[in-house]
This record gives C-alpha cells, sequence and structure tokens, in this order.
C-alpha cells in the first residue's frame, strides 16, 4: 500500500492537470446555464434591450466569474508549466484551488443579491483561499527543486513569483467588508495595486541576487 501511494507517474501528473482543466471548462460552462434558461422565461412580446435591462445583475454575474476563473485558471497554468512531477502535497493543494473554482459561481451569485449580508467578504475569502493554493504551490516547487523542471529559468521565476502581494490585500479587503459591509465590493479595488507592489519585490529580489552572486564571483 505505502508503494502504491508514493507512486509518481508523468502520466499521473498529465491526469493531475487534465484533471484540473476539464474541472475549470465545466465550471465555465455551467455559468452560462442560469442564462440559457432566460429566453424560455419570456412569454410575451419584448426586446433585446429589455431583456439585458430586466435581467443585467444575472449577465454581469456571468461575466465576472468567467473573467476570474479564467485568471485564475492562466496563473495555475503558468504555474505548473515549471512542474514536472508532482507530490502529495500538490495534489491536495490542487483540490483547494479547485474547490475554490467550483465555489466562485455560487459566491458571485450571492454577491449580487443586495439581501445577502457580508456576501462581500465570502467572495473575497474564496478568491483569498484560491490565491493562497496557487502560492503555495509555487512556495512547495522552490522547497522541493525535483519537483520543477531543469532549466536557466527556473531561479528567475522564483524569484519573480506573485501572489503573495494579492493574497494580503485580499485579505486585508476582506477584513474591511466584514467590519464595514456596506462598502460591497469597493475593498477590491485595493487589488490595483498589486501589480506594481509585485514589480517593485521582484526588482528588490534581483537585486538581492545580484549582491549575494557578487562576492562569490569575486
Amino acid at each position: 500500500m505505502a508503494d502504491y501511494e508514493s507512486r509518481r507517474t508523468e502520466e499521473g501528473f498529465r491526469r493531475l492537470i487534465a484533471f484540473s482543466d476539464a474541472v475549470v471548462a465545466i465550471a465555465l460552462t455551467l455559468l452560462v446555464l442560469p442564462l440559457a434558461d432566460i429566453p424560455r422565461e419570456i412569454s410575451e412580446d419584448t426586446t433585446v434591450g429589455d431583456v439585458f435591462s430586466e435581467h443585467m445583475p444575472e449577465i454581469v454575474s456571468f461575466f465576472v466569474s468567467f473573467i476570474v476563473i479564467w485568471v485564475l485558471w492562466r496563473n495555475h497554468h503558468r504555474t505548473m508549466e515549471h512542474f514536472r512531477t508532482y507530490d502529495r502535497v500538490l495534489f491536495e493543494l490542487h483540490f483547494v484551488w479547485l474547490l475554490t473554482i467550483v465555489a466562485l459561481p455560487f459566491v458571485t451569485a450571492m454577491l449580487d443579491n443586495q439581501y445577502i449580508e457580508r456576501a462581500n467578504a465570502v467572495y473575497m475569502g474564496v478568491l483569498a483561499v484560491s490565491i493562497l493554493s496557487l502560492v503555495s504551490m509555487t512556495a512547495w516547487g522552490a522547497r522541493r527543486r525535483e519537483l520543477l523542471e531543469p532549466g536557466d529559468d527556473i531561479e528567475p521565476w522564483l524569484r519573480r513569483r506573485s501572489g503573495t502581494v494579492t493574497f494580503v490585500l485580499l485579505v486585508v479587503a476582506m477584513v474591511i467588508a466584514i467590519l464595514y459591509p456596506e462598502t460591497g465590493s469597493w475593498p477590491l479595488l485595493l487589488l490595483v495595486l498589486s501589480g506594481a507592489v509585485e514589480k517593485l519585490l521582484a526588482r528588490l529580489r534581483d537585486r538581492t541576487a545580484g549582491r549575494a552572486r557578487g562576492p562569490r564571483a569575486r
């Protein structure tokens, strides 16, 4: 039993990635189902404009969920491009990440309902857990180098790995949403700062790495 559980093959890694892609694809497809029911519910003459106007919350929810899931999958794809195999920890981290993916359409729908209090905090919490699982995958790869694809781009990628700042900002936004529910989705504007802060931290890591290599070269 122990030998079976410790067995890690290239085929197993491909199946893990394929399963993850399939879950994301299904989650994206399911997003449109509520919209597909809208035309069937129309029983009198109307216009396309009126349909869009009447169901704007559902349409906005669809696009928001689609874009968010797409961005999360893109980050996962970029991360997995640096891995060549997996272990139990990476396997379990995928479970957490996929759980957030399938939960996002639900929490986005709650966010659109003005009668559900603190739905914004729940939404931000799910996003934070999703980002944290991706950050943890990268951090685990940095700790277990045998899981990574060998190459000259590994060290620069590890120095420039992003997501930590986004996670911290999401936690701050979630705390604000819990304390002040009336703020709605406005705390998410903090994420605008993530790109600039991540680039600044990446430059500092490169500078520190350059200084560390300098004395060795001498």
